[in-house]
């Protein structure tokens, strides 16, 4: 089977380099404006490859990057040449951090890979200092239509709202077979499914075909990795808008945001320590 940090350190050493669209998805998906990140200190909780832990950086952030996963080694380059990125091998369950020390907190599509997201969520909260900020964005489930019909919608997506009960019941059948899926790819040998994701990848090619599979990029290898980022993980959880939002609140965060989506739920929240 493998554990969940040699199957994420095998998906992001092959992972692509930095793409084009990762300082906007990464602005989008964070909720926070390019001005905020300037001169603050910054965890990027599980950060893989490092990927957004570079867009931080270059927005002037200090930023600590963690990840436990051995993936870290490809922002080396990077730590060595700036004063302002560092490195810390570690558990989000078990953070080796001290207690109120950044500014800004952002994990983003990680902490429902893990056994607890909500202790998670604690243990980053008691890493921020006073009126400091959480972001972060988790698997969305279908759930129940009375939730999912009040998700949050990108402005060129208003026209679910029309379709809603129809998208819900999609949703529902997709997620229905992903994890039923995903009780046999968490078991294969990781190779051995790195290698199935290759027809999946293909697949993300074919005009509707492709949402039968579990990524659309326009890349290739970004449609490769991503398929195994789905079935490889042997933690992965899904979760409402209300859960999460209730989760912040018990560790004494205020809502301030939730992540406007598209078709598949992503459920995304900006908090701030009172």
């Amino acid at each position: 089977m493998g554990s969940t940090q040699e199957r994420f350190s095998f998906e992001w050493m092959r992972y692509p380099g930095s793409l084009p669209e990762d300082e906007e998805i990464f602005l989008d998906e964070t909720q926070l404006d390019p001005s905020a990140w300037k001169d603050r200190w910054v965890l990027d909780a599980g950060c893989g490859m490092g990927r957004y832990a570079r867009v931080a950086h270059s927005l002037g952030a200090n930023v600590v990057a963690l990840d436990l996963g051995g993936a870290l080694i490809r922002l080396k380059d990077l730590a060595n040449d700036s004063g302002r990125l560092h490195l810390v091998q570690g558990d989000l369950l078990h953070l080796p951090l001290k207690k109120e020390s950044f500014d800004i907190i952002y994990s983003v599509g990680v902490i429902h890979h893990t056994p607890s997201p909500r202790n998670c969520v604690k243990e980053l909260t008691q890493r921020l200092k006073p009126s400091g900020k959480l972001t972060l964005w988790v698997y969305g489930t279908a759930g129940s239509y009375r939730s999912f019909k009040t998700n949050p919608l990108k402005s060129n997506r208003q026209i679910l709202k029309k379709f809603m009960f129809l998208v819900w019941s999609m949703v529902s059948v997709r997620e229905f077979f992903s994890d039923t899926l995903r009780l046999f790819t968490v078991y294969l040998p990781h190779r051995l499914l790195y290698i199935f994701c290759y027809p999946l990848a293909a697949l993300g090619k074919i005009p509707i075909l492709k949402y039968l599979t579990f990524s659309v990029h326009p890349l290739w290898r970004v449609r490769l990795q991503e398929n195994f980022d789905w079935l490889a993980p042997p933690y992965q959880s899904h979760h409402t808008k209300e859960e999460i939002k209730l989760w912040f609140e018990k560790n004494g965060l205020k809502v301030t945001k939730f992540l406007p989506h598209g078709f598949v739920p992503k459920v995304g929240l900006l908090g701030e320590k009172r």
